[in-house]
């Protein structure tokens, strides 16, 4: 979808870059002296893929990626870092890794191979991490099984036509389950002990920490490179650390419509609200389709012209309902959704959603205008 049909839309999602600097400045106090790769997958969690990569690739040592398709955009845009694809590698893509110098996850000795082959047919080295799975249960290599792993992959030729540049896990649980965050971490040590049999640990970049680890570790959990999200956008589990950090996106939109009802008036679909007493109800032209989730019917509130006020009625696809009691509020008039004045993590209270989901959630109709 062309973003630029809806550049004045009046539903937006306004993005602060200086917010973003002094995140990843709260980021760089946290990890020291430690490599910083940013994490950028998924539209840079909604925030637009291209321009927040410019501006961290100036910062940062590495930029992360879901797919290979998101890396690619960034090097057709001119980003010249390093670019991790986070991902599991695809035999017919192994190309388009290789031939856009982007760096590839090996998560087997299979894939490992493929891209090997890829790289002695196009006469070039592919850079490679090696991934173990030491709790996540995702990708990668078996914790347990990686002796028999490194000895074929070290004592046979699959290495000439590939750089082993770095090797990482995932920690499944930092922000919830110290106990076994721990676990994961002494698996991954004893990962690293093997690997010194063939390979100098030292010699590749290790990763482990996300966002939640930075947050909530220090130490060896933090190793060579901090893999960083959630925390660059402004939000943390640690109630601390997010003390230190702004939001940087801000969805927003305006009052599209004003009404007085009186007592006893159904609002929304299934007549889901009923007034109860006469009240101003005004409509926002903001829906589940734009990424504001119908489970923040009658749970969500708005900051409206100073004052905060909940939604009411189901939210619909286009549009949702804000009951502003004896309020002012005009045709026009600027809403706050989330941001600086509602909190992300407040709204998603008491729902299944995240900052996570509603970050990444925000739809491609929505313009993201850039301060």
């Amino acid at each position: 979808m062309d973003n630029t049909v809806f550049r004045n839309r009046p539903t937006k999602a306004v993005i602060n870059i200086s917010n973003l600097e002094n995140n990843l400045k709260v980021v760089k106090s946290l990890v020291g002296k430690r490599k910083v790769m940013g994490v950028v997958k998924a539209n840079a969690y909604g925030h637009g893929l291209v321009r927040i990569s410019k501006v961290l690739e100036k910062e940062v040592d590495y930029l992360g990626v879901a797919y290979v398709e998101e890396a690619i955009i960034l090097r057709e845009n001119g980003v010249k870092s390093p670019i991790l694809v986070l991902g599991a590698v695809h035999k017919q893509q192994v190309d388009d890794y290789i031939l856009n110098d982007i760096e590839i996850t090996g998560s087997s000795l299979e894939k490992i191979q493929a891209i090997s082959e890829r790289a002695k047919s196009l006469k070039k080295k592919a850079k490679v991490h090696i991934k173990v799975d030491t709790g996540m249960g995702r990708i990668g290599v078996q914790w347990d099984r990686v002796d028999r792993f490194f000895k074929k992959l070290f004592e046979s030729k699959i290495l000439e036509n590939i750089e082993i540049v770095g090797i990482y896990t995932h920690y499944s649980s930092a922000d919830t389950d110290k106990v076994f965050t721990k676990k994961q971490n002494e698996r991954f040590k004893k990962v690293l002990r093997v690997l010194s049999r063939y390979k100098n640990p030292q010699d590749l970049l290790v990763h482990t920490a996300n966002s939640s680890t930075v947050a909530n570790y220090s130490g060896d959990f933090l190793n060579d490179i901090v893999r960083v999200g959630l925390l660059l956008y402004g939000y943390s589990d640690n109630l601390k650390v997010q003390k230190k950090l702004k939001p940087v996106m801000s969805f927003k939109t305006v009052v599209s419509y004003f009404k007085v009802l009186e007592k006893d008036s159904a609002v929304g679909y299934n007549q889901a609200y009923i007034t109860k007493r006469k009240t101003r109800v005004v409509t926002l032209p903001v829906g589940y389709a734009d990424g504001y989730p119908i489970e923040f019917s009658s749970k969500a509130h708005v900051f409206l012209n100073n004052k905060i006020y909940p939604v009411v009625g189901k939210i619909c696809m286009d549009q949702c309902m804000v009951d502003i009691g004896n309020g002012k509020a005009y045709v026009g008039d600027e809403v706050e959704l989330f941001g600086e004045n509602i909190s992300l993590w407040g709204l998603c209270e008491g729902t299944i959603k995240s900052p996570y989901t509603l970050l990444t959630g925000i739809s491609e109709r929505v313009p993201r205008v850039y301060i």
